[in-house]
């Protein structure tokens, strides 16, 4: 491991926990609405101010398709940065976690877009199929994250 990469202040280390805490109930949160109906919606995640870990989501948006009406995850997927964009003054973190298809691997994934005050960004992407004995998930992967509610 680097000397870079552990945190080396109280503050550090707080915003590394806030991120970590985010990440880790956005997958299950995901993971259980997964197994439980099959498909999940974007919901976001906040931490407080004081530490609290809160979901916020907001009511689906539908177009009209073809036969019926069909949700538009993205427009809920703005409309929840919108929200958490509004709501930055009490918290200290957030994220939005969404379901995301990977071309290359031709399979699904939790994509969960987290973000902190101080200007840190970070997204985590765990693949996952359904099997015979049903749900399979992968090891998620980080790679640097885009700032939308704390952004310049």
């Amino acid at each position: 491991m680097e000397e870079n990469s552990t945190p080396d202040t109280a503050a550090d280390r707080q915003v590394q926990d806030d991120l970590n805490k985010l990440i880790g109930t956005a997958l299950g949160v995901a993971g259980d609405q997964l197994e439980a109906h099959g498909a999940f919606l974007p919901v976001g995640l906040v931490v407080s101010n004081d530490g609290e870990i809160s979901l916020v989501a907001v009511s689906p948006n539908t177009v009209e398709g073809e036969t019926e009406a069909e949700l538009d995850a993205d427009e809920m997927i703005a409309d929840l940065f919108e929200a958490l964009g509004q709501q930055r003054a009490q918290n200290r973190a957030a994220a939005v976690v969404c379901d995301i298809h990977l071309p290359d691997d031709a399979t699904d994934a939790i994509h969960v877009m987290a973000e902190h005050s101080a200007g840190v960004g970070v997204s985590a992407v765990r693949p996952y199929h359904q099997s015979a004995d049903g749900w399979a998930f992968a090891d998620p992967f980080l790679e640097p994250g885009e700032l939308q509610i704390w952004g310049a």
